[in-house]
């Protein structure tokens, strides 16, 4: 028996939507995300971030209008700021309802917050 590779990951669901967390993402449930130029905003302003690794998804971001989740590619050994994360999210007019991370790929570290606004 042998391995060639394999990615450590577990699933959430997000309004209805199977994601995989692996160790390489940072995914924030977000609320008021509903078009694709809105979409793109966040996406810049998200990929500015030095853990963000611009090699995946569009420049280190995929945003989902439709399930209403951001998917942060993560650089490998760079400290992740989530605080700042939520920041530019909230600056852009969106609610952070949750956040997921999976830095050892065996234990997702769920996060809730409060509307602060």
């Amino acid at each position: 028996m042998s391995m060639v590779g394999f990615c450590f990951s577990q699933s959430v669901e997000i309004n209805g939507k199977k994601i995989d967390v692996s160790n390489e993402d940072l995914v924030f449930q977000v609320k008021g995300l509903v078009c694709s130029f809105c979409a793109h905003g966040l996406q810049k302003g998200l990929s500015k971030l030095k853990f963000v690794d611009k090699t995946k998804y569009t420049k280190g971001v995929y945003t989902d209008i439709e399930y209403q989740f951001v998917l942060v590619g993560l650089k490998d050994g760079k400290k992740v700021n989530i605080e700042k994360a939520i920041d530019i999210i909230s600056d852009a007019g969106y609610e952070v309802l949750k956040s997921y991370i999976n830095p050892s790929g065996s234990k997702l570290i769920t996060s809730e917050y409060e509307d602060i606004k």
